[in-house]
């Protein structure tokens, strides 16, 4: 085995040390991106569950409507076959009344 002079020796130390480095700052980088992305996931989440609720909140006031818009169309039907009972209880009246 040849032995690695001083000065190389330096030199792969220095050079294991720089990546040693560069290593830890982006481990740091990473560490702090993935604290910002569960920061923002949490919000998101957030916001996920008020849409949700606002969700849920408008469609029971769709359904409420809808049950509204039903008994109106029913009270329409109902207005008008009162008003068709009431014009041919008048038509037999006028006939009635012309004999």
């Amino acid at each position: 085995m040849e032995a690695i002079p001083a000065k190389n020796k330096e030199k792969q130390i220095e050079k294991h040390s720089l990546n040693l480095g560069l290593l830890e700052e982006k481990v740091v980088h990473l560490i702090d991106m993935i604290k910002i992305l569960k920061d923002e996931n949490a919000a998101l989440k957030n916001k996920n569950k008020d849409m949700l609720s606002q969700l849920r909140a408008l469609e029971g006031s769709l359904v409420a409507e809808t049950k509204d818009l039903e008994e109106l169309s029913q009270e329409k039907m109902v207005a008008k076959m009162v008003v068709d009972n009431l014009l041919h209880s008048i038509d037999a009246l006028i006939e009635i009344k012309e004999m």
